[in-house]
C-alpha cells in the first residue's frame, strides 16, 4: 500500500502541499491539464525550483489573469478594510489575508470578489470532469474548513461565505492537491505533530491570535509542538488538508521511502527552513532484514489491540472471536485475569494488519462491552510458509509448510479442520490422519 506523511516541521499551507506533491514527480502540464476542467478561468500554475536554507525544494505561484498571489496582496487588504464593516454584519467570512511566514493565504479570484460558499464550491467541483475521487478529496477538505468556520461564526456549513479560501488559488491548491494524491497513488496519509507559534495578525474581524481561531478549531484533536516562533506557520487551508485525510498525526509509520517532495514557504524563519517535506512509499510490511541472523525472515509490522472486560455475558465471546476473524484479525486470544473489587475478567487480544486495525477496534467496542481498547504496532517475525496438498490414504489434507535456511529448519503442521472431516469421515482417530499427513508431507520433502 503507498501511504504519504507530511512531515511539518515549519508548517503547512495549500500551496506548500501543493509543491511537495508536484516535487515528487506530478508533471505540471499533466496537473495543469487535469485540473483545465474546473468551470473557472484566468488561473495558471508556475512551479520553480528553489534553495531554503541551502536545501532543494519546490516553489508554486497560482496566479489570476497573470496577477502572481504577492502583486495582488496590497489590493485585497485595501479592499478588506473597506468592506470591513459589511463583513461584520453578515458574519459569513473567512479572516482576510494576513501577513505570515506562509504568504499565500489570500485566494480572491478578482479585488471585487468576496470569495464563494461552500454550495457554490460543490457545485464548481462536481460541474468538472475530475474523477470520483478527485472530487471527493477536494469537497473532504473543504468541508472539513466549513464545519470549523460555521462554528466559530454561527452559521451553518451550507451558509457559509469563503473569504480567501472560496477564490480560485485555493481552489486550484486544494483540487491540485487532491489531484496529485491521486496521480502518485497515494492510498493513506499520515502527519507529524504540528509547529505551534504565536503572536498576533490583522484580519477583517480585527486583531487576532495565531494560530488563527479557524486553523485551531479544524485541528483541535492534533498534537502540536511549541516553537517559540512568531507568525503563522499553520494556515487555515494546509490544517484542513491534513485534517481531512490524515489517519494519524506523530511519528512517521513504519514505511519504505521511495519519493521525497519538498515544498517552500515563502518567507524565512528564524531557526528552521520554511519547507514541507512529503515522504512517500510503501508501508512497512515485509522490509528486508537488518543483521544476518534474521536473514529469510519475513517482517512484518502488525497491530496488537486488547481490553479487559468483567460483565460480558460468557456466551458472547464465540460470536465476538468468531466474527474478528471474519473481519481480517490473524489471532485472536482471551486470558483469564482478576480485576479490581476481586473480579474475574477476560483480557480479549486480538492482532491484525495496521490497515485493519480501526475495524477490528470498531468491533470490538461495537459487540463487547468494553469501553476502551487499547492498540500498539508490534513487530513479527516469522518463518517463511506455504501450504501444500498432500494425499494420505483418507484422503487429501492440507499442510502448512515452514522452510528456513534451505531446510535448516523445516516444519510441518496438518490444517485441523482436514483432519477432523477425514477422521470423522472413516471412523478413525485424530491423530492416525494427523500422522498419515505428516508423514506424506516428508516424504514429499524428500523427493524434492
Amino acid at each position: 500500500m503507498n501511504i504519504a506523511y507530511f512531515d511539518c516541521f515549519a508548517g503547512i499551507a495549500g500551496d506548500m502541499a501543493l509543491a511537495a506533491l508536484i516535487d515528487c514527480g506530478v508533471p505540471l502540464d499533466e496537473l495543469k491539464k487535469g485540473l483545465s476542467s474546473l468551470p473557472i478561468s484566468g488561473w495558471d500554475i508556475e512551479a520553480e525550483a528553489v534553495l531554503r536554507g541551502g536545501i532543494h525544494a519546490t516553489n508554486v505561484r497560482v496566479t489570476l489573469d497573470g496577477i502572481s498571489d504577492d502583486e495582488e496582496l496590497a489590493a485585497i487588504q485595501a479592499h478588506e478594510k473597506t468592506h470591513l464593516d459589511h463583513d461584520h454584519d453578515h458574519h459569513h467570512h473567512q479572516h482576510a489575508h494576513e501577513s505570515t511566514p506562509h504568504e499565500h493565504e489570500h485566494h480572491h479570484e478578482h479585488h471585487h470578489v468576496h470569495g464563494r460558499s461552500m454550495v457554490e464550491i460543490r457545485q464548481l467541483i462536481e460541474a468538472s470532469a475530475l474523477s470520483t475521487r478527485v472530487k471527493k478529496t477536494s469537497l473532504e477538505i473543504f468541508g472539513r474548513i466549513a464545519v470549523a468556520e460555521a462554528y466559530l461564526h454561527h452559521s451553518t456549513t451550507e451558509e457559509i461565505h469563503f473569504h480567501e479560501i472560496g477564490g480560485v488559488d485555493s481552489l486550484i491548491d486544494i483540487c491540485g492537491v487532491a489531484w496529485c494524491l491521486e496521480y502518485l497513488g497515494v492510498e493513506e496519509i499520515h502527519c507529524s505533530a504540528l509547529p505551534h507559534s504565536t503572536g498576533f495578525v490583522d484580519c477583517a474581524h480585527g486583531r487576532m491570535p495565531v494560530p488563527a481561531p479557524a486553523t485551531l478549531e479544524i485541528l483541535k484533536d492534533a498534537p502540536w509542538t511549541p516553537t517559540g516562533l512568531t507568525g503563522e506557520l499553520v494556515t487555515p487551508t494546509g490544517a484542513g488538508i491534513v485534517a481531512a485525510l490524515s489517519t494519524s498525526f506523530g511519528e512517521m509509520p513504519a514505511m519504505s521511502p521511495q519519493k521525497i517532495g519538498i515544498g517552500s514557504g515563502k518567507k524565512t524563519l528564524q531557526d528552521r527552513p520554511n519547507l514541507l517535506r512529503v515522504v512517500i512509499g510503501k508501508a512497512s510490511a515485509k522490509a528486508s532484514q537488518s543483521t544476518p541472523a534474521l536473514a529469510g525472515l519475513t517482517r512484518d509490522t502488525l497491530c496488537v489491540l486488547e481490553c479487559n472486560i468483567d460483565d460480558m455475558n460468557p456466551e458472547f465471546y464465540d460470536g465476538v472471536v468468531e466474527r474478528l476473524f471474519a473481519v481480517g484479525a490473524l489471532d485472536v486470544w482471551m486470558q483469564s485475569i482478576q480485576m479490581k473489587k476481586n473480579r474475574p475478567g477476560v483480557l480479549l487480544g486480538a492482532l491484525c494488519e495496521v490497515e485493519k486495525r480501526d475495524e477490528i477496534l470498531n468491533l470490538i467496542l461495537r459487540e463487547t462491552t468494553s469501553l476502551g481498547v487499547r492498540t500498539r504496532e508490534v513487530l513479527r517475525f516469522s518463518l517463511p510458509r506455504k501450504t501444500q496438498t498432500v494425499q494420505t490414504q483418507f484422503g487429501e489434507v492440507a499442510v502448512k509448510i515452514a522452510d528456513w535456511r534451505e531446510g535448516e529448519l523445516w516444519r510441518a503442521t496438518p490444517e485441523y479442520s482436514d483432519v477432523a472431516r477425514l477422521s470423522s469421515k472413516h471412523n478413525v482417530s485424530l491423530r492416525d490422519v494427523y500422522q498419515a499427513a505428516l508423514n506424506a508431507a516428508e516424504n514429499s520433502r524428500q523427493k524434492i
